[in-house]
């Protein structure tokens, strides 16, 4: 074999691996840009996911609040119970979860910081609903007045709680959507030191009461 045989067989080499990068490279930039529009469809689909959650959550904490007035109703119809044993107040059938029971199966689309918040809301939401329908049985009417006026603080308790839940979960979203998910870790910090200063505070009074 002569020197131009191995200055062929050099050459076929060459080209091979430069093939070999070519494709490698292709592999890569597609690989890069499959991982990309894959990210990328995700965070779509997350902000999809909290403007959807965004509006019923909004929605349920309008209904509970009930511009200012839960209080106030609530107060007034204690009252009315107080002086009647026999009134049994008509609780209303409310579902407001119909969104997130649709989003279940995708629930991890949610980021860990609004995940949480967010699922915590909707089963005190969910636990409101089935205190809902037992107030509405006839067995709810057949307890002691001192009884029902006991569930029914119980229930009002129950829907003020899901309010401030609710409320947090909303600055959450926002925050995370505006600003980034380091802003919204650092919402949910100091909302978790507040709540805990809250409830040592509540412990101490309970405890010197």
């Amino acid at each position: 074999m002569g020197p131009g045989s191995f200055i062929g067989i050099d050459a076929r080499i060459w080209q091979a691996l430069i093939a070999g990068t070519v494709v490698a490279l292709g592999w890569l930039v597609n690989g890069w840009r499959m991982r990309n529009d894959a990210r990328q469809l995700r965070r779509e689909r997350t902000r999809d996911a909290h403007k959807a959650l965004f509006a019923e959550i909004r929605t349920v904490c309008a209904a509970y609040w009930n511009e200012g007035e839960a209080e106030v109703d609530r107060n007034r119809l204690v009252a009315r119970m107080e002086a009647e044993p026999d009134f049994v107040p008509f609780i209303p059938r409310e579902v407001h979860d119909r969104v997130f029971e649709t989003m279940l199966p995708e629930i991890d689309l949610l980021p860990r910081q609004t995940i949480d918040v967010i699922v915590s809301f909707y089963v005190l939401v969910r636990s409101i609903e089935t205190l809902s329908d037992d107030m509405r049985d006839e067995s709810f009417a057949a307890l002691s007045a001192d009884r029902r006026i006991a569930i029914f603080r119980d229930w009002h308790a129950m829907r003020a709680r899901a309010f401030d839940n609710g409320q947090l979960a909303l600055r959450l979203i926002e925050t995370y959507a505006e600003n980034g998910a380091e802003a919204a870790d650092a919402l949910l910090a100091r909302s978790m030191r507040l709540s805990s200063r809250v409830a040592d505070r509540s412990d101490r009074e309970g405890h010197t009461g």
